[in-house]
């Protein structure tokens, strides 16, 4: 998941990264990916513990601006997270706290696995980055069909993609005209 964003930042200019396209979009890509690492960040500091709290992020405003110091950051949690695939189990006992109610602030325990936060990151980070995909494309700059795609929604894309070529295949073989025209996959999420 990191990997892509760096992909994104090597095709994007320091203007484009810092810019917030207002009033259509509030955030800049560099806020959407501080947003993004800050939950790594948290999750890479409450590891050695076992205690992770995603409300203690750094907020790093510096990621926000300076795209090579993104790409800086982005490269130590790789190797953060290489290295924890190497020694730890997903079943690895993580205990995570988070603000869940403003009438409780200071949030409540849950227990999780290395796993689930790794899943939790994934999809979280995904999320962030459709909305970077939006911009990059309501700015008119190419993006990546698969980029902010979940991996499910690329595997339901492809089993349809394949199912509908199944089906012209079959309508051709059978000499039928009116068989199944143009393919498109993409048209709900």
């Amino acid at each position: 998941t990191l990997d892509a964003a760096v992909d994104l930042l090597g095709k994007t200019s320091p203007n484009t990264y810092t810019q917030a396209l207002r009033p259509y979009f509030d955030s800049s890509l560099g806020k959407h990916l501080r947003h993004v690492l800050d939950h790594y960040l948290c999750f890479q500091q409450g590891f050695a513990t076992g205690l992770i709290d995603y409300d203690q992020r750094q907020r790093d405003c510096r990621v926000e601006t300076d795209k090579e110091y993104a790409l800086a950051r982005i490269a130590q949690l790789r190797s953060f997270l290489q290295g924890l695939s190497a020694q730890y189990s997903v079943q690895q006992p993580l205990n995570i706290v988070m603000c869940n109610d403003v009438a409780a602030p200071a949030g409540e325990i849950t227990v999780s696995s290395l796993g689930r936060e790794l899943q939790f990151l994934q999809g979280h980070s995904v999320h962030h980055y459709a909305l970077m995909a939006a911009i990059m494309r309501f700015a008119g700059h190419a993006v990546s069909e698969q980029f902010g795609v979940a991996p499910s929604t690329l595997v339901h894309e492809q089993a349809v993609h394949e199912q509908a070529v199944h089906e012209q295949r079959a309508h051709q073989q059978a000499g039928d005209p009116q068989g199944p025209g143009k393919i498109t996959v993409r048209e709900s999420v």
